[in-house]
């Protein structure tokens, strides 16, 4: 019979084993992020009682996340979003006083460099949908002053409720674009009702909602990003408060004060916009920005 003295290793020992090996980073904030990383996962093995062939399927949900994003999909996201993460991580970044309009989360489909359209422009490049007039004003959430020359950087799905980087149907520039504001603060452009869509959920994300139950909708909203000078950026939705999935949207980002209004108007308004045949839409949005240090609106390798 063999005898071993030696005192067994303990979870805590290895636990404590890891941690040191970070004291020598020499970032402060990456040594706390990585140790609190560290106690954090090793605590949730410990409360669950986590098997190794839980660890092997969760292993492999991640390598299959890793395969399945590209330049126009990043499943990693779409783990953040659905678990909560990016509009907590959102709350907690963007602190605003009263009266400024409250943000949330970037969503999978930006891209950048939008083109520049002129005051009244159609961001539909394709039939389909119903016509939508959006307008309203920048403000100052302080001082309720208009800001000349923001600018709103706008994008949304269609009504097949695809975004045109999902579509290889539709063009490439189709239902996005950025606005200037007049002098005296105000937008409007041309654009179509949205609808609710589901996220990607052919991949681990998707079998993640089916195994657990929930679905992968999103209620119908209108992205936008509103920025200016001396004023924190605002990355936005302004969600239709006629849409499903208010209550149960898949990524936790409807907020009561984002809900708006698509009133439907008839052929014969006086008010239609030029070019629009049949029954449309108006939207009325006023954006009040705080003030404060600008940002990009970013999420790492998000590209579309």
């Amino acid at each position: 019979m063999i005898q071993n003295d030696a005192a067994r290793t303990a979870p805590a020992d290895i636990t404590a084993a890891v941690l040191a090996s970070f004291d020598g980073t020499p970032s402060p904030r990456t040594r706390e992020l990585m140790q609190s990383l560290v106690r954090h996962l090793h605590a949730f093995a410990a409360e669950t009682g986590l098997t190794q062939d839980e660890w092997r399927r969760g292993i492999a949900a991640l390598t299959a996340t890793g395969r399945i994003t590209d330049e126009r999909r990043q499943e990693f996201i779409l783990w953040s979003d659905v678990l909560g993460l990016s509009m907590f991580v959102d709350a907690l970044a963007h602190p605003l006083p009263a009266g400024a309009t409250e943000s949330t989360v970037l969503g999978p489909f930006y891209v950048p460099d939008s083109p520049l359209r002129e005051y009244g422009a159609n961001i539909a490049e394709q039939a389909g949908g119903t016509p939508t007039w959006v307008y309203g004003r920048v403000l100052d959430a302080l001082t309720g002053e208009p800001l000349a020359g923001a600018e709103l950087d706008v994008w949304q799905n269609a009504d097949n409720r695809l975004y045109a980087v999902q579509d290889p149907d539709a063009p490439e520039e189709h239902l996005r674009g950025r606005f200037a504001t007049r002098e005296d603060g105000s937008y409007g452009f041309l654009a179509v009702r949205p609808t609710p869509y589901p996220i990607p959920d052919d991949g681990p994300v998707g079998q993640m909602l089916t195994a657990t139950g929930r679905h992968p909708w999103r209620p119908a909203h209108i992205h936008m990003i509103v920025r200016a000078d001396g004023y924190q950026t605002l990355v936005t939705h302004i969600f239709d408060r006629e849409s499903e999935y208010l209550e149960s949207d898949t990524v936790f980002a409807v907020k009561p004060s984002l809900l708006r209004t698509f009133q439907s108007r008839q052929p014969d308004d006086p008010e239609r916009p030029p070019g629009v045949e049949g029954e449309w839409c108006s939207l009325e949005c006023t954006l009040a920005l705080a003030p404060g240090e600008a940002r990009e609106a970013s999420d790492p390798g998000r590209t579309a």
